[in-house]
């Protein structure tokens, strides 16, 4: 067996006989214990586990370095290699990089738990381009996700490290050495603006990697018992090792071999040859037919090498090359690319990767070697079926030419998928014409691929010849749109979106005729085109890269004490532990000796009897310690909101993701595989999973009590006297939380008594603590539920964080030891619940002038199998039934459908973002029926100051500030004349404008309003402060931080705060509503207060002296420096549902978003043009994390308005897991330009220093995207002269966009000259 050797941060690590299936996130995180490396989906799919690999190209003596994904490059690719973690680029103990600097400062972090892989991606890209373009910068981070942030930080932080920024040394710029007072300037600071102290501390790369070529020529062999991994280091000992073992797997950029050695099913021992180190697949040879490229170049290296052959030839001989840039700009992630190569792209003769349509199209040829000799095959010929290949079991690819173009042939690559980046295709198409001789119009071949339509690449071959022979004008397009149609059905039957892949293709056939006839014939101009129009459909994907940007504004105040933080933009308080790697989450908590690891064994049945439940073959297992079920319960086997859930399922399962049992084992690793052995059977039963049939079925929630309905007015009267009366649906899409860091916990029990300390990323410890307590039969005073911080949370680990809990303490009862469990991504998606899907109907009467008068409505929640809050979020979605209008008669109902699927969960705006996107749905429908503007009609139904609601809230003059204020910002009147000006004249472009006001009050039930909190000051003038709320990135204990500053007058850097216990602080409530600040900045400010009444005796006998003077003066004099403050807000009222009376808040939030989009009615893609956002936050106790949260929400908003798609199947099961399926906003999803302003001149004498709950209020108004979105969708159809009255729902998808324009062949060829 061999030696694997490589290094990590500079450190040598040598492995004898490493197990292949080892992963380098493993390696990093559980064996050298660098947990800065983070995991959050396990598939490379968000970039959280992001580090720099660098090696030595001997071919070119330069030191490349490279981003890749560390959870899915397995560890025995690295021999020779060297991997940065973020642990090696900067420190807090040490000092942090530039660039972890410029983010902490510029506001980039929230959770931190991506933050470390945004870091890695950002170094990679300097230390291989110290002054990259601001695009160059945007694309590095195209494969990091951020669930918090909404990108806008992170891209201001990082583009000042652009050449095209400004300099970073500001006013001491070398350009200002010739103004007065210049005496501070930098020399030459312009040539070195980016590497201002970043070279003094990078890590250099290992000498013996340089100067030794020995482990590049080490060919090796490790082994278990399930895998082989060999490495040959030449052609003729890969063909060999071929021969010996037909059946094995090469992994070149290794980019699909995880997913392999994750498979647990396998029949017989994996073999994998690693074809890394063979230098005859690395080559390139450019000769007179093309450019013949070594299978083992990546995709990143083609990049590179296309664009200096189009720089080397002429645009005629490159036109090949500049769609497969297209191609490649759209391929996976930097991460991807860097690792995935174009041999491997071919081998997986996947139906939906870019490069292989492509190349498909072009005629590319393949070379192909092995012991037998070499062959050389069409690429036509190399695709054979689904996924299948005509290579041989003993044969490997080694070169693929890439042919030059004639000067009379041309190409383009299209593609069309749910969202920009990181995902793969709906439909993509490689498209190729070529003509006669030169300036003729007549086709002399043509060959049109698609992917997407089928299980295999499509080849329209009937529609190919078609054209041959034909003259390429009008009559030939008309002709040919029809012959696609007919040929594209039959690959496509059978599939739900088939009406849609269709036209998306005829789409691409269009936009490629169209590039043709610019190109070729620029005077034929037989379609009439609008300039802007004409420029987007001709440009390639490369040039419809846009830069991003934004203006924030806000007051800081500047009349206060240097040392009271509070109004002023501080950075996130523990910001530079997440740059650097060092802030600890639940699964980078080092384990202790004997440490055991659970993993869940749940249902694969949405509804069924269990016959038998069979652990043997996991308890059967090496490093399996046990298996629990219901048989293992102490107490009661009951849990839940309601105790009507099982922590483990007995006889029946209800949904899918149920727990039926748990494996404990030595290692994440081994019980991942070992629950994947128990055996469960079942007898199914007949599912209810949608809203419709939980209709039909009658299968519904019980509401508690008197809840269900508000009727306020007389609506039956209101009707009868109005002039119009419209009614109509909406359906209302669910939506995944997605947090970056998974539900984990770690159970510790302390060994004596039945006491337990319990780490765990939840919202609500006091709840965790009681249920726990309950389990293990043992008084909630023997349990201790710490969170120092969570990886975004959203609400989804508000109380559904037992699911793993309980069994965790289960077992770390039972067995003595600490238990830990993280759940990986797609069970945490399947399990611990999501956003409610909707089903709203409504009637709505109104007068000529716009006025509503009456509003009958029912709405329909999908709830899962238990009702966990579900009375609750929809009594939330029926108090916001009115939104911002002043509705005088309002009937509405709620209706909670009980289905076979998993438990909703809370999720940010909890019930409130359906109930707004209805109410704004139908004004809308008002709009339209009246050919008026949307804007008008929201005026005239909008409350005024002073005004009280249908549920006796009154309304501040900021709601119509923030209405006024943000038509004013962005120009409202004249944008609606631009962009009707814009749709008058464009076809396929449509843009599309909207602006919605949102008002929304933080706060939760009237019984949970209170919170606690200590304050302990040390004799040293340190502060330890501890309060109920718990940090997930919104910001909460900075803001405490500040508030305590006030009271104090003391820098923060004297303030700290390390966790949240119940152990400290007892009973808190649930961190959630947008209420953290406001409970618990009261309890911290009563406790300030009481500790600063204390002192002022001694402050006022030496007014001259310091904080430390006092505190020691206060100790000698026996003064107790610690203090227990209590909150509860004053507001007592709650909502009496039966006789529709009474107040359930106390205040709100406002504010007013104007959307503007641009929409492409060919493909149904769309562009977020520009935002502009006015907020009443109050006196802001921090601007700059308000604006943050207002930019997260929006943007996660935008995700479930107009992006994400959450489906479940109709055997229960998530259609839509993981993050290659589930498609968050990316940094190409968010506006080009998103400007927000912060409401001046305002207060909230309800709330600490007048401040007002910001976390949720921002994400509704991003249903301003959706609607702006349908806006764009009505002119299409109004051009196409279909009825304004058609079926739009939430989310807006591509596919719903595209169908809805309708505009098929019929209306694209009306814009033929005639």
């Amino acid at each position: 067996m061999s030696e694997l050797v490589f290094y990590v941060n500079g450190k040598k690590i040598v492995e004898k006989n490493p197990s292949p299936t080892t992963l380098l996130a493993d390696v990093l995180r559980y064996k050298l214990k660098l947990t800065g490396t983070k995991v959050s989906c396990g598939e490379g799919g968000c970039g959280s586990c992001t580090v720099m690999v660098s090696w030595f190209d001997r071919s070119t003596s330069k030191i490349l370095h490279y981003s890749v994904n560390a959870c899915i490059v397995p560890i025995c690719l690295l021999h020779g290699l060297a991997v940065t973690t973020v642990e090696a680029v900067g420190s807090t103990k040490t000092r942090l990089h530039e660039l972890q600097e410029r983010l902490v400062s510029g506001h980039g972090i929230q959770c931190g738990f991506c933050t470390p892989g945004m870091v890695m991606s950002m170094y990679a890209l300097l230390r291989s381009n110290p002054v990259p373009t601001e695009l160059q910068i945007e694309h590095a981070l195209k494969g990091n996700l951020c669930r918090c942030t909404g990108y806008r930080p992170i891209l201001d932080a990082f583009r000042s490290f652009s050449k095209d920024s400004g300099c970073p040394m500001g006013d001491r710029c070398c350009r200002n050495k010739d103004k007065k007072n210049s005496s501070d300037v930098v020399e030459n600071c312009n040539e070195n603006k980016n590497e201002s102290d970043m070279g003094k501390q990078e890590l250099i790369f290992p000498s013996e990697l340089q100067l030794s070529d020995v482990y590049d020529q080490q060919t090796l062999e490790f082994k278990s018992d399930e895998v082989t991994w060999l490495r040959p280091v030449c052609l003729k000992d890969l063909l060999l090792l071929k021969k010996q073992h037909p059946e094995a797997l090469l992994a070149a950029g290794g980019t699909n071999v995880a997913f392999y050695l994750r498979n647990a099913s396998r029949e017989k021992p994996l073999v994998i040859i690693a074809t890394t180190h063979i230098t005859e697949l690395r080559s390139f040879e450019e000769n007179e037919d093309g450019f013949l490229v070594g299978a083992m170049t990546s995709m990143t290296l083609l990049e590179n090498k296309l664009m200096s052959l189009i720089d080397k030839h002429s645009e005629t001989k490159t036109r090949l090359y500049h769609s497969l840039l297209d191609a490649l700009c759209l391929f996976g992630s930097p991460q991807i690319r860097n690792r995935a190569t174009i041999g491997g792209s071919l081998a997986t003769a996947s139906r939906l990767a870019d490069v292989n349509v492509l190349l498909l199209a072009a005629g590319s040829h393949v070379k192909i070697a092995s012991t037998d000799g070499e062959r050389e095959v069409k690429i036509h010929d190399f695709f054979t079926g689904k996924s299948t290949t005509c290579l041989k079991p003993n044969e490997v690819i080694t070169d693929v030419l890439l042919p030059f173009s004639t000067q009379d042939e041309y190409c383009g690559f299209y593609k069309q998928s749910p969202r920009k980046d990181l995902t793969l295709a709906d439909v993509n198409a490689g498209l190729l014409m070529e003509f006669e001789a030169k300036n003729s119009s007549t086709v002399k071949n043509a060959f049109f691929a698609f992917g997407g339509l089928s299980s295999m690449l499509a080849v329209a071959k009937k529609s190919s010849s078609f054209v041959i022979g034909r003259k390429l004008d009008g009559s030939l397009l008309n002709e040919l749109m029809l012959s696609l149609a007919n040929e594209l059905d039959q690959f496509v039957s059978g599939d739900d979106a088939k009406s849609f892949k269709v036209a998306v293709a005829q789409g691409f056939m269009f936009k490629f005729f169209l590039k043709i006839s610019h190109q070729r014939f620029p005077k034929l101009e037989f379609l009439r085109l609008f300039k802007e129009e004409e420029r987007y459909l001709l440009s390639s994907q490369a040039d419809l890269q846009q830069k991003h940007s934004g203006v924030q504004v806000y007051d800081i105040i500047t009349n206060q004490s240097e040392t009271d933080s509070v109004g002023q933009p501080v950075p996130h308080r523990y910001a530079k532990q997440c740059a650097t790697g060092e802030a600890v989450f639940i699964d980078d908590i080092l384990p202790s000796q004997g440490e055991l690891y659970l993993t869940l064994v749940t249902s694969t049945k949405a509804s069924a009897k269990i016959l038998k439940i069979d652990p043997s073959k996991a308890l059967a297992m090496k490093g399996v310690v046990g298996f629990l079920d219901h048989t293992s319960i102490i107490s009661s086997n009951k849990t839940g909101l309601y105790l009507d859930e099982e922590i483990f399922a007995t006889e029946k399962v209800d949904f899918v993701g149920q727990t039926i049992g748990a494996v404990v084992a030595e290692s994440h690793e081994i019980a991942r595989k070992a629950a994947r052995a128990v055996v469960i059977e079942y007898e199914e039963l007949q599912p209810i999973t949608t809203i419709e049939d939980a209709i039909s079925h009658n299968s519904f929630h019980s509401w508690p009590g008197d809840m269900g309905a508000i009727n306020y007015g007389n609506v039956s009267k209101a009707f009868g006297s109005c002039d119009h009366v419209i009614e109509g649906e909406l359906k209302v899409g669910s939506q995944e939380h997605f947090y970056m860091e998974t539900n984990s916990v770690r159970v510790v029990p302390k060994g004596e008594d039945g006491e337990m300390d319990v780490y765990c990323g939840t919202q609500y410890g006091a709840g965790l603590q009681n249920l726990v307590a309950s389990t293990l039969n043992v008084p909630c005073n023997k349990i201790y539920v710490h969170t120092k911080r969570m990886g975004g949370s959203f609400g989804g680990k508000e109380f559904r964080s037992y699911l793993i809990t309980l069994p965790s303490a289960l077992a770390a009862h039972k067995f003595n030891r600490p238990v830990r469990c993280a759940l990986e991504r797609r069970q945490d998606m399947q399990i611990t619940g999501y956003r409610r899907a909707y089903l709203a109907k409504f009637k709505v009467g109104f007068n000529n002038n716009g006025k509503v008068m009456a509003l009958d409505l029912d709405m329909y929640s999908n709830d899962g199998f238990h009702p966990e809050y579900s009375a609750g979020f929809m009594g939330q979605s029926l108090f916001y039934s009115d939104n911002c209008y002043a509705i005088p008669n309002i009937y509405v109902r709620g209706h909670l459908c009980k289905t076979n699927l998993p438990p909703t969960a809370a999720m940010r705006g909890a019930g409130v973002p359906q109930g707004l996107v209805i109410c704004e749905y139908w004004m809308t429908r008002v709009a339209e029926f009246l050919k008026r503007p949307q804007h008008k009609i929201r005026e005239v139904n909008m409350y005024r100051g002073g005004d009280v609601t249908f549920i006796s809230v009154p309304i501040e003059d900021s709601m119509t500030r923030c209405f006024d204020e943000v038509l004013k910002q962005s120009n409202y009147e004249q944008a609606l004349v631009n962009i009707e000006n814009f749709n008058q004249q464009s076809a396929f472009l449509k843009k599309g404008i909207a602006v919605t006001p949102v008002k929304f009050s933080p706060g939760l039930p009237p019984s949970w309003c209170m919170a606690g909190a200590i304050v302990n000051v040390y004799l040293d003038g340190s502060v330890l402060l501890y309060h109920g709320g718990v940090e997930s990135g919104q910001g909460l204990h900075t803001k405490m931080i500040q508030i305590a500053s006030r009271v104090f007058d003391l820098s923060i850097d004297k303030i700290h705060i390390s966790e949240t216990s119940t152990g400290v602080i007892p009973n808190s409530v649930t961190t959630g509503g947008s209420s953290g600040t406001d409970l618990n900045g009261g309890a911290v400010l009563d406790a300030c207060n009481q500790l600063m009444a204390r002192l002022k005796p001694i402050k006022d006998s030496n007014p001259n002296g310091k904080w430390e003077d006092w505190v020691k003066t206060a100790n000698e004099q026996k003064i107790n420096l610690s203090a227990s403050g209590y909150y509860s807000h004053a507001y007592k009222e709650d909502f009496d549902w039966k006789t529709g009376k009474g107040r359930p808040y106390s205040y709100y939030t406002y504010g007013s978003a104007v959307t503007q989009v641009e929409i492409d009615c060919l493909s149904g893609s769309y562009v977020i043009l520009k935002v502009d956002i006015v907020m009443d936050v109050g006196k802001s106790l921090n601007p700059a994390i308000d604006v943050g949260q207002i930019e997260g929400a929006f943007v996660m908003g935008t995700g479930l308005y107009a992006l994400e798609e959450h489906l479940f199947g109709a055997n229960g099961h998530l259609e839509t897991s993981g993050a290659g399926k589930y498609h968050i906003p990316t940094i190409s999803s968010i506006p080009l330009e998103m400007n927000v302003s912060l409401l001046k001149d305002c207060g909230n004498p309800q709330a600490v220093y007048s401040s007002k709950g910001i976390g949720e209020p921002p994400l509704l108004l991003s249903n301003s995207v959706f609607f702006a979105i349908e806006n764009a969708v009505i002119a299409a159809r109004r051009q196409a002269g279909l009825s304004p009255d058609f079926a739009f729902n939430s989310p807006a998808t591509t596919k719903q966009i595209q169908s809805a324009c309708g505009l098929g062949p019929q209306h694209l060829l009306k814009s033929l000259v005639t």
